[in-house]
């Protein structure tokens, strides 16, 4: 039977797993850059821009997903705490300017209320 070495480290390699784990444990939220490009990716693609014309008249604006992606891409530089921090108040504020802009129940309301109905 052969027995594991039992592994001495020094104070900064023990601090350093340490920390690596306390990390692990912890519910940071994250973002994928992967998956922000590919949203602006997208954006770009014939077909989006195709519906979108079609649906509006005008090419769709994807400046809102690159600044998703280089937000996502400087949160990757911060410390798991830090970028938890940014991405929580960043999903907060788009949250509220969400909430802000118009949506599809103005328009059942305006349908509910017009004479016709």
């Amino acid at each position: 039977m052969s027995e594991k070495p039992v592994e001495h480290h020094d104070e900064d390699t023990t601090a350093f797993f340490k920390e690596v784990d306390d990390d692990i444990n912890k519910d940071y939220m994250t973002c994928s850059a992967s998956q922000a490009f590919d949203s602006v990716w997208q954006c770009y693609t014939l077909g989006s821009q195709a519906v979108n014309y079609y649906r509006y008249g005008e090419k769709k604006d994807c400046s809102v997903r690159w600044d998703d992606f280089k937000f996502c891409m400087s949160a990757k530089t911060k410390s798991s705490e830090v970028a938890d921090r940014m991405l929580r108040q960043r999903a907060k504020e788009k949250e509220r300017l969400k909430s802000q802009m118009r949506n599809s129940e103005e328009v059942w309301e305006a349908y509910k209320k017009s004479p016709a109905a």
